[in-house]
């Protein structure tokens, strides 16, 4: 009995080390599934993600907040560059406004995840800030000139040359068949309103030429700025604007002198540009935040939204503005302009 338990002793060892060392072999040959197997849900994990969905209300209160944000500043800079026609000033009282609210959210709280410039991101930011002033520059010129609709109608273009300039250089696919016809649209839409433009201003199309090159480059370069460069929404609003101030008063000296410092000031222009400052502030971080809470479809509706009570905004305010034809057009580029970006999502 002893001989035997002996035997079987060795026996078991034997066997144990010929097992060990088949796994070995198994893992040298790349045989042995070593995948880890996915721990089920929990109840904590659907828990966990509940508290992470934003709540009815706070999706409601940042829609609201973009909706009348981008729906007003548009006519608020019309109205402003009406009372006080110096684009490179009233941009530069935006940024300084937007910057100096930034600070003041850090200074009254701390803890708020708001970053002061660093080199190593701000040499990665500079250039698209550089796209978004000479955007915000050539809009804010177009509008001494023309009309708002003139410049929504550029706006609902520019999809038409981002999707390929988005082709050619971030390799993205050509839209689809639905695309292209919904492309042509807006750019069907777009003629009908030139056609019926009774002010055909050429100085004002001039900038809204340079605006439509301007923001599609910005469009393109920016998501990839903005993808590869993280951020929170306080710190990328904060770059943008502080960045955004001595190209202000560069574009200032280069344009000559300002009508800001030689103008009679009032009230009305004093107030004008106030309210543009409040608003530019509010808009920056709105569109973060709205970006963040829903999805692109969603953010896109709203916008398109945004757009229309532009016009009726407008239409009540100023007595230039597009006859019926040129709102038919206008109406034709801003829903062929969501059925793109509805198609492209898909």
């Amino acid at each position: 009995m002893v001989a035997r338990t002996k035997d079987e002793a060795v026996y078991g060892r034997v066997s144990q080390n010929e097992e060990e060392d088949s796994e070995m072999a198994d893992l040298s040959n790349g045989t042995k599934d070593t995948t880890p197997v996915a721990a089920p849900a929990t109840s904590k994990d659907s828990d966990k993600e509940d508290k992470d969905k934003p709540s009815g209300s706070v999706v409601i209160f940042a829609v609201l907040l973009y909706a009348v944000c981008s729906s007003t500043l548009l006519v608020i800079n019309k109205v402003a560059m009406h009372l006080v026609p110096d684009a490179p000033f009233i941009l530069f009282c935006q940024f300084l406004a937007s910057a100096l609210a930034v600070k003041l959210l850090k200074a009254v709280s701390p803890d708020m995840d708001i970053e002061e410039l660093k080199w190593d991101k701000t040499k990665a930011f500079v250039a698209a800030t550089f796209l978004f002033y000479l955007c915000l520059l050539s809009n804010t010129q177009a509008l001494h000139y023309v009309n708002v609709e003139t410049v929504i109608v550029v706006r609902s273009c520019s999809p038409i040359a981002v999707s390929l300039l988005e082709h050619v250089t971030l390799k993205k696919p050509l839209p689809s068949l639905q695309g292209i016809v919904a492309l042509l649209a807006i750019a069907g839409g777009a003629g009908i309103y030139v056609i019926a433009d009774k002010g055909f201003d050429v100085t004002g199309y001039g900038w809204l030429v340079a605006y439509f090159i301007f923001i599609v480059s910005e469009m393109v370069f920016v998501k990839f700025i903005v993808d590869t460069v993280k951020m929170s929404t306080w710190t990328r609003v904060y770059y943008n604007n502080t960045l955004s101030l001595p190209m202000a008063m560069i574009s200032a000296f280069a344009m000559g002198e300002s009508k800001a410092t030689t103008m009679e000031w009032n009230t009305s222009a004093a107030m004008a540009v106030a309210l543009s400052c409040v608003v530019g502030v509010a808009i920056s971080y709105a569109g973060f935040n709205l970006r963040k809470l829903v999805s692109a479809t969603s953010f896109t509706v709203v916008g398109v939204i945004c757009k229309l009570l532009s016009v009726l905004i407008n239409d009540l305010i100023w007595s230039k503005h597009s006859n019926a034809v040129g709102h038919a057009g206008l109406m034709v580029c801003i829903v062929a302009g969501f059925m793109y970006e509805k198609v492209k999502k898909k």
